[in-house]
């Protein structure tokens, strides 16, 4: 059963993170506001440590820039992550306008991955 959040604390507390950005000063600051809301962060340069990193059930949450990485790669990501656990939440984050997204970019689709070798 679901348990309402202890008052005070972040709804977000305790829960576990997986942060993947190639681009350190921006992986520094999100796992600092991450972390400063009591959540348990893991930090990855990339894809393919992110997928060295990833067990099943340990991480609530998948936070990833789509504009770090190629089409191809992040559908790749998303997808193998996906097929083996149902329970992950991904966080896009996409730029202007919308900054977060919380379903995968469309501009990310089979077409793009198939013109990406």
């Amino acid at each position: 059963m679901h348990q309402p959040p202890v008052r005070g604390r972040h709804i977000l507390a305790g829960k576990r993170v997986l942060l993947v950005d190639p681009y350190q000063p921006a992986r520094h600051i999100h796992a600092g506001v991450l972390q400063s809301h009591d959540m348990e962060v893991h930090v990855a340069e990339s894809l393919s440590v992110a997928l060295c990193l990833w067990r099943p059930k340990l991480f609530d949450w998948v936070l990833l820039d789509v504009r770090r990485f190629l089409p191809g790669e992040l559908l790749a990501f998303y997808e193998q992550i996906g097929d083996v656990s149902s329970r992950v939440h991904f966080v896009f984050f996409v730029g202007p306008p919308e900054y977060v997204s919380l379903s995968l970019p469309v501009d990310v689709s089979a077409s793009s991955v198939t013109s990406v070798a």
